[in-house]
């Protein structure tokens, strides 16, 4: 608890959540979902990254939104890494090698048993990332199991 001494007057915070990504619909060419991929989700990203340019258009704010993006990302040879909180670099995925990937860990030892969650938690161990992992890998595994093929 804070005392506020007489006299002073406070504004009230007001928190907005958004539940969609910082900057989706605010840039034009950036945050697709995996299944509408054309222009990669993190092309904004790795373009600032490489170039330190901006997307054609953006203004302060969304320039802000992509610099504090790109901290949590690193390019190196060409290809971008997710900085992870245990310090292994993840891997950016496409939408073609996001699937094959979610389709080889899940046909593996364990697969059948496996639900959405364990399945991305696996990828990330893996060392392979992409924005909308765990609900792909979560959509993955109840269309694996509801299929004939699974049933037992």
């Amino acid at each position: 608890m804070v005392e506020i001494p007489e006299g002073v007057w406070t504004r009230p915070l007001e928190i907005e959540q958004s539940y969609e990504e910082m900057h989706k619909g605010k840039i034009k060419a950036s945050a697709m979902t995996i299944e509408e991929e054309e222009v990669l989700w993190y092309y904004d990203i790795m373009n600032f990254l490489a170039l330190r340019a901006y997307p054609d258009g953006a203004n302060k704010k969304e320039h802000r939104s992509i610099r504090m993006m790109a901290i949590q990302y690193i390019l190196c040879g060409g290809q971008l890494y997710r900085r992870s909180y245990n310090c292994i670099h993840l891997c950016l995925l496409k939408k073609e090698e996001a699937k094959k990937v979610m389709e080889q860990v899940h046909q593996g030892i364990c697969g059948p048993n496996m639900n959405g969650r364990m399945l991305a938690k696996k990828i990330l161990r893996m060392g392979y990332y992409w924005n909308t992992m765990k609900t792909n890998c979560v959509d993955y595994v109840k269309k694996c199991h509801d299929c004939p093929t699974h049933a037992n």
